[in-house]
């Protein structure tokens, strides 16, 4: 792909929007770490703070763009392993990088944003007048 035809920004920002999502990278590392497919369970307590209806939506999405693999034994009761694709395993240099970056800089970045947040907007209300009979 022509890295500046119409298409790339909009690649970048579904990709971005994906990679931004609030735990995909806590899931990510969670499953980079893993010497082998993870449980659930094992994933969950892994990634943290993270409830089981959030967890299970990021899978299904990550799943839908081919960066996890969901593996579902026929063991009674089910066993379902995750673990990341190959595609999964070709974002550990982009977000090494980026997290990399985020340990450098991030100080940096939060204090140079606090300096320059706005005070929150003051709302001016009318007052309100009682014409007399």
């Amino acid at each position: 792909m022509d890295p500046c035809s119409e298409q790339c920004p909009i690649l970048i920002r579904e990709t971005l929007d994906l990679i931004a999502a609030k735990w995909t990278v806590p899931i990510f590392f969670a499953l980079d770490a893993a010497a082998a497919p993870l449980r659930y369970a094992d994933l969950q307590r892994r990634v943290g703070a993270i409830t089981p209806k959030e967890l299970a939506k990021h899978l299904r999405q990550l799943e839908a763009a081919g960066l996890v693999s969901r593996q579902v034994h026929p063991t009674v009761p089910p066993r379902v392993d995750y673990a990341l694709t190959e595609l999964g395993h070709s974002l550990h240099p982009s977000l090494e990088s980026l997290a990399n970056w985020a340990a450098r800089f991030g100080e940096t970045v939060a204090s140079n944003r606090k300096a320059n947040e706005r005070p929150p907007a003051v709302r001016l209300i009318k007052p309100v007048y009682r014409v007399p009979d």
